[in-house]
């Protein structure tokens, strides 16, 4: 599904500010896999996800996504097959749109923006059914402006968003950061079950390690942009945070324990 091969990225290379964020990275994610991103600051992990994303273009190596070579396809070239939920609630919709204009957007996401064509009733009920098990009752406000909605209500439209297409993979940027830890819970729950129920492939990255043990079937551990470590099956779910802060020699100001 995803195969990232020997990928390089160096930011403002050949001059004395030069910093080397990922250093000859390889991942590969077969279908259905939910693999968890972990490592301190300056890791290499939200590069990473650019670099998948079309953010950011490889200095060196490939990227492929079913099949697919993407390396140096531009965001909007790959946006079929790749769709991202970004940390900060107000960087994945349009707050001056209504939540279905929103989604019927990300309904056209890769194609032209047409929303008298996207926007019929049988599609404003296929948002109501994916919004419904949000419990936040955004189905009953697809009319509503996007920035009246809370944080986690606009997190929770992101990732309806996200998943409305079906793509190959959905990246996940420390997307339940910024929420109340009641919120993110419920969002992370959400997440789990958009994931599951689309069988969609996923990759998040995240500070939280007790996230990175709870949920997915993979664990990798980024340092100085290279993949330092990975756990699956029973080794990730044998997994502590005491384990994983003496495994790697953590401090408490590069990870949030919590």
């Amino acid at each position: 599904m995803l195969e990232v091969t020997s990928i390089r990225k160096t930011f403002h290379a050949g001059t004395v500010n030069a910093r080397t964020a990922l250093d000859g990275v390889s991942l590969t994610l077969d279908d259905g896999d939910f693999a968890v991103v972990i490592g301190g600051n300056g890791a290499g992990k939200s590069t990473l996800l650019n670099a998948i994303a079309g953010e950011v273009i490889a200095d060196e190596g490939r990227i492929a996504v079913a099949g697919k070579d993407v390396t140096r396809l531009p965001t909007h070239r790959r946006a079929h097959l790749v769709s991202r939920v970004f940390q900060d609630p107000l960087a994945g919709s349009a707050g001056s749109m209504t939540i279905e204009e929103n989604l019927a957007l990300a309904t056209r996401r890769g194609q032209s923006a047409r929303l008298a064509f996207a926007l019929t009733e049988t599609r404003r009920a296929l948002y109501r059914e994916m919004l419904a098990p949000f419990g936040l009752g955004l189905e009953n406000r697809l009319d509503h402006k996007v920035e009246l909605l809370s944080g986690g209500q606009r997190q929770s439209l992101a990732l309806a968003m996200a998943v409305v297409t079906l793509p190959r993979i959905i990246l996940l940027d420390e997307h339940t950061a910024a929420l109340d830890p009641k919120t993110a819970a419920s969002v992370m729950q959400a997440t789990v079950r958009a994931v599951e129920e689309n069988r969609l492939t996923a990759l998040m990255v995240t500070h939280n390690m007790q996230h990175a043990i709870d949920f997915g079937n993979r664990l990798i551990m980024m340092t100085d942009g290279r993949i330092l470590f990975e756990a699956r099956g029973e080794e990730k779910r044998g997994l502590t945070v005491e384990a994983l802060v003496e495994r790697f020699h953590l401090t408490d100001d590069k990870m949030l324990l919590s």
